[in-house]
Formats: structure tokens, sequence, C-alpha cells
């Protein structure tokens, strides 16, 4: 197999029929035709299950704990169907690992995620990795009792979890089973990581010294990966310890502001580095407290912010950073300020706030959002999660006073372009002559074409996200509770972001 594929022998390539390059493959994931089969369900499979789809018609796998259905993929498979069917319908990861770890199979995978594969028993497995026998290309999995291990490993490991090293690197694998996990890693020294992922604090102190900046990715099914640089080259016999830890993660740290963007005439785009070795996801749809003493001698003013991440063609934050859009009002205390700040001016970020969740959406087929101004912050990510990591339809209806209010026009046009999933909608309540698109403020009318109508008789698919100023959120939800029969249970309002 060759990089572009997911299991097989990397000498025993085949010919590729006509259509079906990895560009053709690429091409198919994102005709929208669902590749997993189903139906946008995320499922918790056991091995016995996925024993039983073990057919090339009918084919999945497992490989480091998330299973994917590679039916749709046999033809694509540049070590051919033979190759690929030695790990249908089981735990595939050695093979995997045997052959061909660096291949990022996730990527060309991303499109065939059923789900997660369910362990054998979680309360008595743990999981770790150790260094291979002398001759094997890559590290091996070994799965070991809890009570097997050495005293004091298991029991205090807040999570499932695994570790693979390359020689320059270490990574290590949390399985959290929680979507778009709370974490917050800070590297004392060189070798101490002080870890909390979702409120379970723990300190691991690694075999040897690491550099700072680390690299964080999480997934829908809760796998946080961290990946970190050694000082020394070289293959470590063991990740390190665990150790017990009381101390408690301080809710301010201090950031600098790296980078200023104008994105409107009253907007801007602000990014900010911590200035310790800290690293702070932001789960989907959370925000954090701006701190900063505007006036000397005052006290501090608090502000909440919801960060932003990427959308087509704006460019990706730096790591390790937080990026804040940020209106200007000239009545506004923090905002004035926060906008004429020179680079390097320093200001106090919270930890990640929000009762937001991802598990009202499963089993819903659509997601509309309904912003307004600045209230388009936390649907940014929303966005960007449901197009990675779901099969989701998504509309955005955004609202504005006049078009040059209107932020980030061109780069949701592109989205929208893009990806068959995603539609934006704009309405203007003050619009010049030019404008030929929808106008008005939040109603039944400018709502309906996108929403259904609900009852107690019929299962609603669709979750709505509103944001925007008090007002704008109040009336949308009264519209969806009394024009369309929503309940709580499919629509959260952001409030003060």
């Amino acid at each position: 197999m060759t990089s572009g594929s997911a299991t097989g022998n990397p000498r025993n390539k085949v010919a590729l029929k006509p259509g079906h390059s990895l560009m053709d493959w690429i091409r198919l994931g994102n005709s929208g035709k669902d590749l997993t089969g189903t139906g946008g369900a995320y499922l918790s499979v056991t091995k016995a299950q996925l024993a039983q789809h073990n057919k090339p018609d009918d084919a999945w796998l497992s490989i480091r704990g998330k299973v994917y259905n590679v039916t749709s993929y046999m033809d694509f498979h540049p070590g051919g169907l033979e190759e690929l069917m030695k790990g249908v319908g089981t735990d595939a990861t050695k093979i995997f690992n045997d052959v061909h770890a660096w291949v990022n199979y996730e990527s060309i995978l991303q499109k065939c995620v059923v789900g997660q594969l369910k362990p054998a028993c979680d309360e008595d497995i743990d999981i770790t990795a150790s260094l291979s026998p002398p001759g094997t290309p890559t590290n091996q999995l070994q799965v070991k009792s809890a009570a097997s291990l050495p005293n004091g490993t298991a029991q205090n490991r807040p999570f499932q979890m695994d570790w693979f090293q390359q020689v320059g690197s270490i990574c290590l694998v949390f399985y959290t089973k929680v979507p778009s996990p709370d974490v917050h890693i800070q590297l004392e020294g060189d070798n101490l990581l002080c870890l909390r992922i979702n409120n379970k604090n723990q300190h691991l102190r690694l075999e040897s010294s690491v550099s700072w900046p680390c690299g964080v990715t999480t997934d829908a099914a809760g796998k946080v990966q961290l990946r970190l640089k050694k000082l020394k080259p070289g293959l470590w016999s063991r990740f390190g310890s665990f150790e017990p830890s009381t101390k408690d993660i301080a809710e301010f740290w201090e950031a600098s502001v790296i980078n200023i963007v104008t994105v409107t005439h009253n907007t801007y785009q602000i990014d900010f580095a911590y200035t310790e070795n800290v690293y702070n996801h932001i789960p989907v749809g959370h925000h954090v407290t701006v701190k900063a003493v505007v006036n000397e001698g005052e006290e501090a003013v608090l502000r909440p912010y919801t960060p932003v991440t990427s959308l087509a063609g704006i460019n990706i934050p730096p790591v390790n950073t937080v990026r804040l859009l940020v209106k200007r009002y000239s009545e506004g205390r923090l905002s004035a300020w926060l906008t004429s700040r020179p680079l390097g001016a320093r200001v106090s970020l919270s930890i990640p706030q929000g009762s937001f969740s991802l598990t009202p959406l499963r089993g819903k087929t659509d997601l509309v959002m309904v912003a307004a101004g600045t209230g388009i912050t936390p649907m940014v990510s929303l966005i960007t999660w449901a197009l990675r990591s779901t099969r989701l339809k998504v509309c955005l209806i955004f609202f504005n006073k006049t078009e040059k209010d209107i932020i980030w026009r061109e780069h949701l046009d592109k989205l929208a372009e893009e990806n068959s999933r995603f539609i934006v909608d704009y309405v203007l309540s003050e619009p010049d002559t030019k404008w030929t698109k929808k106008t008005g403020h939040v109603s039944i009318s400018l709502l309906q074409p996108h929403l259904p109508a609900c009852s107690v008789d019929i299962p609603n698919s669709t979750y709505v996200c509103v944001c925007g100023p008090t007002s704008f959120t109040r009336l949308t939800e009264r519209c969806l509770k009394e024009d369309f029969g929503f309940t709580v249970n499919d629509y959260y309002c952001f409030l003060g972001q």
C-alpha cells in the first residue's frame, strides 16, 4: 500500500480502475453521499457487531478505537481488495501499525466514520503502548488489565489512553467519550504536564524533557491527542507516570496581543497568545472572559467573548492562541480599549466557560443558526464542527443592519459554494436601494423557509441555535416555541457572549 490507503501492504500495489484515484475518492467524499451507511448516526460499536460487517459489500474495520465503513473505499484502495479485507470485521490497528502507521488515514477515511469501538470492559481494560521488539517497524499496542499495571498507574489515569512515539516526538491519546471535551494543559519546567480534562486534574511526569508549544486535536468522539517534541531525540522506555494532584487550575491566564485585523468598519479580529506554556481547548459554543484594567486605578473590566476558528479563506489561528472577534462601540469601555491596543499589550483570559452541549444534536439531520451581528461568533466553531464531524445540513440565517455590517460575508459565500451541506441567508433591516435579498427583522415569514412546524406526534429533526442582542434572541425564542412548536430540547440560545 502507498500513502493514500488505509490498510494493506505497500509492496502489493494494484492497478486502480479509471476514476478511482485519490482525487476521485476525495470528490466522492464531498459529493454528499453517505459513505457510512448509518444515516448520520454516530455509533458505539462492540467487537461482536464489528465482526458482522466482514464482507466486501458490507465492510467495517477499526483503527485506533474508531470504526470505519470501508465498503465504498474497496475500489480506491491502492493495495487492492484482498489486502484491505485482511482487516475487515476486526480491530485492524496492529495491521495498520505494522505496515504504515505514518499514513494520514483519518483524513482519507474522514467521511466513512461509523463511530467508536467499544472496549470489552471499560472498567477493567487499560490500553497502553510499549516499545516493540527489535526489528518491528512501529510501536505495538498492548492490552493489559488494570490489575496487572504497576501500582499507582491505572487508578491515577483520568481516562483510558494510548501513547505513541517517534524518535523526535511523543503523542498522548486520551479517550474521554465526551464530544468537544474541555482540555487544559500546562507545561511546568520541561517534563511536568498539568492536565485538566473534563474537570479531572492530573499531573503527568514525562519520561524526559519536551519543548513547547504542544499540538492538540480533538474529535467528535472525545478523543484528545496531545503531541510534543522531545528535547533530546531518542526512544523512551515509557511515557512517564501519573502523580496525584490537588492543585486547582487558575481561572485567568495572562495573554498578549500578537495580531489585529480589521474585519468590517467597526469589527476587529484580535489574536492573543498566552505568556506561559498554557493550552486551553475551547469547546464548541463556549466562551472566555476578558479581564483588563482599562483606566489605571480603577477596577478591572470583564466581558465575555466567544473565540472563533477559521472559515473558508481565513487563515488558521496560530497554535496555542485565542482569536476573538470584537465589535467596537464608542460607549463600550472594553471594546474601544481592546481594538486600540498595540501589539504586545497584555490582558487576562479566563478558562473556557459555557453550558452549550453538542449532545442534543445527536439524531438530528438539520442545524439552523439564527444570528445577528457579532452573534455570528459562536456559530463559526459550530459550522466548522458540523461540516467536518457530522453529516448535518447546516443553514445560517444572518441578520444585520446594513450590507457593510455583514461579517466575513465573502468567506461565508465561499464556504456555501464549496460545501453543498451549507447555505447562508442574509437579512438586512436597513438596506440601501441596491440590496435585492431579504429585508426586515426576525419573524415567522423569514424563519419559515428553513424551519419545520413541530408537533408532539412527529420527532423534530432540526436543531436551532440563536445568538444576537438580547431582544433579538428573546424574540427568536418566542417564535420557535409559539409559532413552530419547538421545545427546549430542540434549540439553544447564547446569551451575553
